[in-house]
């Protein structure tokens, strides 16, 4: 990987991905800790737990998996609930001495501040979710990159101000991307100005950013018509537009061969073009990029 200081939080704990899924339906917790050791092998920094419904509905089952991954792989966990009690358990099981570091809280946004009560528990890496502000009591979803910044300067200074003994290096401003195939309403632009906006704050400077980088090649195919790696040229273009503002954490797969891409490279020039395109043509244009003739 050509981006040396790119740290990956491992994504496969997660039911979104069928394989492990299934081993979720058998709780098979052995077969989930090699997935985790095999993660931290292959450079992921960190590992997201993500056990879905079966967190409220099996605690028993979770606990048993923290305790199973942290002996498999001695990597910080991240622990991925927008609900207080499940995050109490998580903390209250995490071993800091086994994971070599602080965990996770995935993740805090303006209108989940209730979750920061949880870092009087012990102390944490926080990923602040900036894609959707507070305004008067309602969820409001970020349309622009000034308002993406605003919102992560707002938490950030909330937090750092707050008493609960955080440095900017606990901070993670969690940049949302979603699929750029589906993207007709500039979010991919909208998040690479954010990023670059937000590396340029003298405020900001030592927060961390993050995004989750597989989002964004879901829905499009895993090769081009002649065979190149699509995703993750895609994705490394994203990078290459991304990392020198400081974007330095991503969620995703561990192994991918991420790199700086030149700028003459094809995927990168289409990807940029698309996101100076708007509506069904940015779509067409990202779909030239894998139809190679």
């Amino acid at each position: 990987m050509s981006f040396p200081n790119i740290k990956i939080i491992g994504e496969r704990l997660n039911p979104g991905f069928k394989s492990t899924n299934e081993m979720f339906a058998r709780r098979d917790i052995p077969g989930l800790a090699k997935l985790a050791a095999e993660q931290t092998a292959k450079g992921a920094s960190y590992l997201n737990i993500n056990v879905g419904d079966l967190a409220e509905s099996e605690p028993e089952f979770l606990a048993g998996l923290i305790k199973a991954v942290q002996k498999a792989a001695s990597t910080p966990l991240s622990f991925d609930y927008p609900n207080v009690p499940v995050q109490e358990m998580c903390l209250g099981i995490y071993d800091e001495r086994l994971g070599g570091g602080k965990p996770f809280i995935n993740s805090i946004g303006e209108l989940r501040w209730e979750m920061t009560e949880l870092l009087r528990i012990r102390p944490c890496r926080v990923i602040l979710m900036a894609s959707e502000r507070n305004e008067n009591g309602r969820k409001v979803a970020n349309r622009t990159a000034e308002e993406v910044y605003e919102t992560a300067r707002r938490m950030a200074e909330r937090l750092l101000d707050g008493g609960y003994g955080l440095t900017k290096d606990d901070l993670y401003i969690d940049v949302s991307v979603g699929p750029i195939a589906a993207d007709t309403e500039g979010l991919t632009r909208m998040a690479v100005q954010a990023i670059r906006r937000i590396g340029a704050c003298p405020f900001l400077r030592g927060v961390h950013m993050s995004v989750g980088l597989t989002n964004l090649s879901i829905m499009l195919p895993a090769k081009t018509s002649d065979g190149q790696p699509f995703k993750e040229l895609l994705e490394s273009a994203f990078l290459t537009n991304t990392v020198p503002y400081g974007l330095d954490t991503v969620l995703g797969t561990a192994g991918r061969n991420y790199r700086h891409l030149p700028p003459d490279h094809p995927v990168l020039v289409g990807f940029n073009e698309a996101l100076e395109l708007s509506d069904v043509d940015a779509l067409l244009r990202i779909q030239q990029l894998y139809m190679v003739p």
